[in-house]
Protein backbone atom coordinates (compact mmCIF):
# COMPACT_ATOMS: atom_id res chain seq x y z
CA UNK A 1 0.00 0.00 0.00
CA UNK A 2 2.83 2.40 0.89
CA UNK A 3 4.60 1.73 -2.40
CA UNK A 4 1.46 2.71 -4.35
CA UNK A 5 1.09 5.97 -2.42
CA UNK A 6 4.77 6.90 -2.74
CA UNK A 7 4.77 5.86 -6.40
CA UNK A 8 1.83 8.15 -7.12
CA UNK A 9 3.48 10.93 -5.12
CA UNK A 10 6.70 10.51 -7.13
CA UNK A 11 4.79 10.51 -10.43
CA UNK A 12 2.91 13.69 -9.46
CA UNK A 13 6.15 15.37 -8.35
CA UNK A 14 7.88 14.48 -11.64
CA UNK A 15 4.89 15.72 -13.64
CA UNK A 16 4.97 19.07 -11.80
CA UNK A 17 8.77 19.32 -12.12
CA UNK A 18 8.79 18.77 -15.87
CA UNK A 19 5.89 21.14 -16.45
CA UNK A 20 7.52 23.91 -14.41
CA UNK A 21 10.73 23.36 -16.36
CA UNK A 22 9.05 24.90 -19.38
CA UNK A 23 8.65 28.25 -17.64
CA UNK A 24 11.11 30.76 -19.07
CA UNK A 25 12.64 33.69 -17.26
CA UNK A 26 11.69 37.19 -18.35
CA UNK A 27 13.91 39.27 -20.64
CA UNK A 28 14.72 41.56 -17.70
CA UNK A 29 16.31 38.58 -15.92
CA UNK A 30 18.12 37.09 -18.90
CA UNK A 31 19.43 40.24 -20.62
CA UNK A 32 21.52 41.95 -17.97
CA UNK A 33 25.17 42.95 -17.75
CA UNK A 34 26.13 41.14 -14.52
CA UNK A 35 24.71 37.77 -15.50
CA UNK A 36 26.61 34.68 -14.30
CA UNK A 37 28.25 32.68 -17.10
CA UNK A 38 27.23 29.12 -16.23
CA UNK A 39 29.13 27.77 -19.25
CA UNK A 40 32.53 28.17 -17.56
CA UNK A 41 33.36 26.54 -14.22
CA UNK A 42 34.47 29.03 -11.53
CA UNK A 43 37.84 27.32 -11.01
CA UNK A 44 38.98 27.91 -14.59
CA UNK A 45 41.05 30.96 -15.37
CA UNK A 46 39.02 33.77 -16.86
CA UNK A 47 39.57 34.61 -20.50
CA UNK A 48 41.80 37.52 -21.41
CA UNK A 49 38.87 39.41 -22.92
CA UNK A 50 37.37 39.97 -19.47
CA UNK A 51 40.70 41.19 -18.03
CA UNK A 52 41.49 43.89 -20.60
CA UNK A 53 41.32 46.77 -18.13
CA UNK A 54 43.23 45.13 -15.28
CA UNK A 55 46.99 44.84 -15.02
CA UNK A 56 48.62 41.39 -14.96
CA UNK A 57 49.48 41.74 -11.28
CA UNK A 58 46.01 43.01 -10.37
CA UNK A 59 47.58 45.95 -8.52
CA UNK A 60 45.61 49.15 -8.93
CA UNK A 61 47.40 52.42 -8.28
CA UNK A 62 45.40 55.11 -6.54
CA UNK A 63 44.37 56.56 -3.21
CA UNK A 64 42.27 54.90 -0.54
CA UNK A 65 39.04 56.49 0.58
CA UNK A 66 37.07 55.81 3.72
CA UNK A 67 33.50 54.72 3.11
CA UNK A 68 30.93 55.79 5.68
CA UNK A 69 27.60 54.03 5.81
CA UNK A 70 24.79 56.33 6.85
Amino acid sequence: MNSIIFGLLAAIALFIFFNLGKVKASAKQTNRDDRINWGNPPWRKKSSSSNKDSSPGRIIEGEAEEVNKD
